[in-house]
């Protein structure tokens, strides 16, 4: 089978770790994939092609700041990508997240309809079915249809222009036959999200879960990489910009907060960038420790960990979840939607968002509790292995192809 991935990045971030374990796991099965993104480096590998220049993504994200059209602007990315659809000719044209000002995605996906090129679109926000917020929150405009955002990542520097990229992602997703469209979503939660919406709402949506490296994500006996310190317990907080902000979403402003509730726990922060100006204005129990030097220290600090920490007010999927559990490490933290939907019963302990006295007592319950560490991780790696979602995404392939459109 030959397959073409599509995705803003590769290599880097969430979706482009997914993306790359995805496209290993369908080579070793002996299929031929090819790989396209947006953003990042010239040369990954022979598997992969940037079809985005570096001035053509600062354009595109310039268009959409005047012209309030999030997935709009030039056509130079698509007529790249359909000379690769023209050549390689695949089976399936597998779509993942395309939001980063890289390519017009409503021309994107006009095209593939028109053609009747045989498609999947994964969902790893609700970008699709807002067709511009990448999480709606409380806002339920988009099960009818968006229209006067208030959000600030739709603001325009001149116009509002939420209705008519609303209708724009309609009126694209609509111009797929139904036989040649399928639609898989990272959790149950964005699932019934999407299933919901208006534009999604005549598609059945699969639930297919983000799938992670085992070899590296799995529990790791202590070496003794985080210094305990004569503390009770080690709380982990994941995440890449670490921000006390009361606007950012990770939630890092809780931090201090519960680290002063918290005085007998050490709270240990791993993030690649920071915008906190004093790290001694913290709490003397939370330790920044930057960027992880790679993924088997990332690992290594998930299994040194007690208790895994998530302050997001949204995540589709949480890779961090994730990777904790396959650590063996237990997760606790706010309602998120996504995290919540894809966790192992008995592991996690989750309360609602910004509620912090019972966000510290779960964790002060969380952390006095013994877990099967291995036990754990194994279960996890059977839910998260990358491998899995592989295998659930071959069957969609197959179940697609054998379609007539």
């Amino acid at each position: 089978m030959k397959i073409l991935l599509i995705n803003s990045v590769y290599k880097v971030g969430s979706t482009g770790k997914i993306i790359d374990c995805l496209g290993e796991v369908l080579r070793s099965k002996g299929h031929e994939v090819r790989i396209c993104y947006g953003i990042g480096d010239k040369h990954y590998d022979k598997f992969s092609i940037k079809i985005c220049s570096n001035w053509e993504h600062k354009l595109n994200a310039l268009l959409m700041r005047i012209r309030g059209i999030p997935y709009g602007g030039v056509f130079i990315s698509n007529r790249r990508f359909y000379r690769i659809i023209d050549n390689f000719k695949p089976d399936v044209v597998h779509v993942h997240c395309i939001n980063a000002s890289m390519i017009n995605v409503y021309h994107l996906f006009n095209y593939l309809g028109k053609k009747k090129i045989k498609t999947v679109v994964t969902l790893h926000a609700e970008i699709y079915h807002t067709a511009g917020c990448e999480h709606a929150f409380d806002c339920e405009k988009f099960k009818t249809g968006c229209h006067n955002c208030t959000s600030y990542n739709r603001k325009s520097w001149i116009f509002e222009r939420s209705m008519v990229s609303w209708q724009k992602m309609f009126n694209a997703f609509n111009s797929f036959h139904s036989d040649c469209l399928s639609i898989t979503a990272v959790s149950p939660w964005l699932t019934k999200r999407a299933e919901q919406s208006a534009i999604l709402r005549k598609y059945k949506v699969v639930y297919v879960p983000n799938g992670l490296d085992t070899t590296i994500f799995h529990y790791y006996p202590s070496k003794g990489l985080i210094d305990r310190g004569g503390f009770q317990g080690v709380i982990l907080y994941v995440t890449a910009v670490f921000s006390l902000n009361e606007t950012d979403q990770k939630g890092g402003r809780y931090i201090p907060e519960l680290a002063r509730l918290m005085p007998q726990y050490k709270f240990v922060v791993v993030a690649s960038q920071s915008s906190v100006a004093s790290f001694e204005r913290l709490p003397y129990n939370v330790q920044f420790w930057g960027r992880a030097q790679s993924q088997y220290e990332l690992a290594q600090l998930y299994s040194e960990a007690d208790v895994t920490l998530i302050l997001s007010r949204r995540e589709a999927f949480s890779m961090v979840t994730a990777e904790s559990l396959c650590c063996g490490t237990s997760v606790v933290g706010f309602k998120a939607g996504g995290p919540e939907s894809i966790v192992i019963s008995d592991y996690f302990s989750f309360v609602e968002y910004g509620n912090i006295s019972a966000l510290a007592e779960s964790l002060d319950q969380r952390l006095k509790m013994n877990n099967d560490r291995d036990s754990l991780s194994g279960k996890a790696a059977k839910l998260y292995a990358r491998e899995r979602p592989a295998e659930l995404y071959i069957d969609i392939y197959d179940n697609l192809i054998s379609k007539k459109c």
